[in-house]
C-alpha cells in the first residue's frame, strides 16, 4: 500500500489482441496532415452491457471520412459506493462502456484513438495501480508515481510496471491529456467510482490493462510509511544529483532553503524525508529512471516491514495510518493480499520497463511535451504483466551466482542488480582483486535465456562467459575486477 509521491524539482496470460488499435501517433500524423479543423471522429460507447470482451469495449465511429466530433449531453452519474469488506480479490468488470469524449474539452487538431482491446486477466491474478501524489496529502494534486502492481495469488508472484507520468492518453469522459490528470479530474466529476474508477478506466482504454483497486499517497504519508518501518538501507548503484531541501522544516518556497546535493553509490539509510527526495528526483535522470528507483524504494519498504515481522499489526497500523491512504481496497482483501508477502519475497518481485521505443516524444496542441505510446513496441511487455516470469523462483529453482570480491559494498550492489532480475546471489570473500571481471559457469549447457542478462549486469558479453570443466555449487562464478561497476543503464537492459 506504500509508494513515493513525486513531482518535478524546484529550478504493463494475455490473448493476442484480435483488432489492431490505431496507434496515436499514426492517428496525429494523418490528422495534422489535414487543414480542416474537423478533422475528429466521434467516440460512440457501446450499448452492449460489460466491456470485458474487446467487440464490447466503445469504438470509433467516424461518420465520414473526416468525422466531426461532437459532444453527449450531459448525463449525472453516481459514484459507486465504497468497496464493501466482503469484496473479493477479483471483482468483475463495471458493466459500463466507456464514457464519451467531450468535444468542449478535448484538444482541436487531436485524433482520438480507438479503445485497446482487454488482455484476458487470470482469476487468481489481481492488479493494483499505486498512486503518487505531488503534494503533501492524498487528496488534490497530480498523481505524479504511477506503478502498476500485479499479484499472481496462485504462484504467489508479483510483478511491478511504472508509467511515465506524461504518458497522453484518453482520458474517458473528459479529453485526451496527461495520465497524471485522470483521477484528480474524475474526483472533480460525477463519472462512476470518481477518481479511482476513472484510473482504472483510463488505463483499461490505453494499455487494454484490467486494474482491480487503486491507493495513493501524498509525500507525508510517503515519508511516514518509511518512518514507521524504521527507515530504508537503499543500495545505490549510480550517483544522483539534485535540488534539495537543507532541512525539512524550512520553507520550500525560499530559494535560499536548497542545495545542490549529490547522494552516492553505496548503502545508503535513508529516512522519509530522503527517501522520498531520491523517489522524486529527476534533473540528472528522467522520468523513465525515477520509475524505477520507485520500484526500488517500494520494495525496500516491503522488504523492512516483513524483517520487523509487521504484518499481523496490519489491522492497528491501517487504523492508525489511514489519513495518510486514499484506496478501495478493503481491508479484508488488503489482509490476504499481505499473508502473501512472505511466499512473494521469497519467490522474487519481477520488474517490467517499457523500452524507450515504446514512447515517442511530442508536443500536444497546447505546446506541452508528452509521450505517445508505440503499441507495436509497449504490448510485449504489457503483455507479461500478468504472465509468470521465467525467472520466477515460484516457476523454477532459482540459478545461483557466486560473487567472489573483497569489497563487501560492491557485493551488496551487483548482489541487488542480480536479484532484479530473479538470481540468487552468494558472496564469497577474495583476498585480492583482479584487474578485469570474469563469469564462470558450471553447468552442462550455457543457456543464452539465462546468459545475456547475466553477462549485460556486469559489462560483458555472453561469449565472455567462461565454461568450467569443473562443478561447482553455484550455477555461476563471478569474480569483480577493478572494473567492476554497479551502475547500469537499466532502460537499455536485454532483459525488459
Amino acid at each position: 500500500m506504500f509508494l513515493s509521491g513525486c513531482s518535478t524539482s524546484p529550478t504493463i496470460q494475455a490473448t493476442s489482441v484480435p483488432d489492431t488499435p490505431t496507434p496515436l501517433s499514426t492517428q496525429i500524423a494523418a490528422d495534422t496532415a489535414v487543414a480542416s479543423p474537423t478533422a475528429f471522429v466521434t467516440l460512440s460507447p457501446s450499448v452492449t452491457p460489460s466491456p470485458a470482451h474487446p467487440s464490447d469495449l466503445a469504438t470509433l465511429t467516424p461518420t465520414s471520412p473526416i468525422a466531426s466530433l461532437t459532444s453527449s449531453p450531459a448525463h449525472p452519474l453516481t459514484p459507486s459506493p465504497p468497496a464493501s469488506p466482503t469484496a473479493s480479490l477479483t471483482p468483475s468488470p463495471a458493466a459500463t462502456p466507456y464514457a464519451t469524449i467531450d468535444a468542449t474539452a478535448h484538444p482541436p487538431g487531436t485524433a482520438v484513438p480507438t479503445p485497446i482491446p482487454l488482455f484476458v486477466k487470470p482469476d487468481h491474478v489481481t492488479n493494483i495501480i499505486l498512486l503518487g501524489n505531488d503534494v503533501t496529502t492524498p487528496q488534490g494534486g497530480r498523481t505524479d508515481s504511477l506503478i502498476l502492481v500485479s499479484i499472481d495469488r496462485e504462484n504467489k508472484t508479483a510483478t511491478m510496471l511504472s508509467l511515465p507520468r506524461d504518458l497522453y492518453v484518453v482520458i474517458p469522459g473528459w479529453r485526451m491529456t496527461r495520465i497524471n490528470l485522470a483521477l484528480p479530474h474524475g474526483h472533480g466529476s460525477d463519472y462512476p467510482g470518481a477518481g479511482g474508477g476513472l484510473i482504472k478506466d483510463t488505463i483499461a482504454y490505453n494499455l487494454g490493462i484490467p486494474v482491480d483497486y487503486y491507493a495513493r499517497i501524498g509525500f507525508d504519508g510517503f515519508k511516514t510509511a518509511v518512518d514507521i518501518v524504521g527507515g530504508i538501507d537503499m543500495v545505490v548503484n549510480c550517483p544522483l544529483t539534485d535540488w534539495r531541501l537543507i532541512s525539512p522544516e524550512l520553507d520550500p518556497e525560499v530559494e535560499e532553503n536548497w542545495e545542490l546535493f549529490t547522494l552516492e553509490p553505496g548503502i545508503q539509510p535513508m529516512d522519509g524525508d530522503l527517501a522520498l527526495w531520491f523517489a522524486r528526483s529527476r534533473r540528472t535522470t528522467n522520468d523513465f529512471e525515477r520509475g524505477l528507483r520507485q520500484q526500488r524504494v517500494l520494495q525496500a519498504i516491503f522488504r523492512q516491514g516483513l524483517a520487523l515481522e509487521m504484518l499481523p499489526q496490519l489491522p492497528n497500523l491501517w487504523n492508525a495510518y489511514r489519513q495518510h491512504v486514499e484506496t478501495d481496497i478493503p481491508l479484508p482483501v488488503m489482509l490476504e493480499l499481505a499473508a502473501l508477502a512472505p511466499a512473494v519475497e521469497a519467490n522474487g518481485v519481477r520488474h517490467l520497463t517499457l523500452p524507450y521505443a515504446a514512447f515517442k516524444s511530442w508536443r500536444d496542441p497546447a505546446g506541452s511535451s508528452v509521450q505517445l505510446l508505440q503499441w507495436a513496441e509497449a504490448e510485449p511487455t504489457l503483455r507479461r504483466l500478468m504472465e509468470p516470469s521465467a525467472l520466477n523462483r515460484a516457476v523454477r529453482p532459482s540459478l545461483t551466482v557466486e560473487v567472489v570480491t573483497a569489497d563487501y559494498i560492491l557485493y551488496r550492489q551487483m548482489a541487488d542488480n542480480l536479484a532484479w532480475y530473479g538470481f540468487t546471489p552468494q558472496y564469497v570473500a577474495a583476498a585480492e582483486t583482479p584487474t578485469r571481471t570474469t563469469i564462470e559457469y558450471f553447468g552442462p549447457n550455457l543457456k543464452g535465456a539465462d546468459a545475456t542478462p547475466l553477462s549485460w549486469l556486469f559489462h560483458r558479453r555472453p561469449e565472455d562467459i567462461i565454461q568450467s570443466p569443473t562443478t561447482g555449487a553455484a550455477d555461476y562464478r563471478v569474480t569483480l575486477g577493478y572494473d567492476a561497476d554497479p551502475c547500469l543503464p537499466f532502460l537499455q537492459s536485454p532483459v525488459p
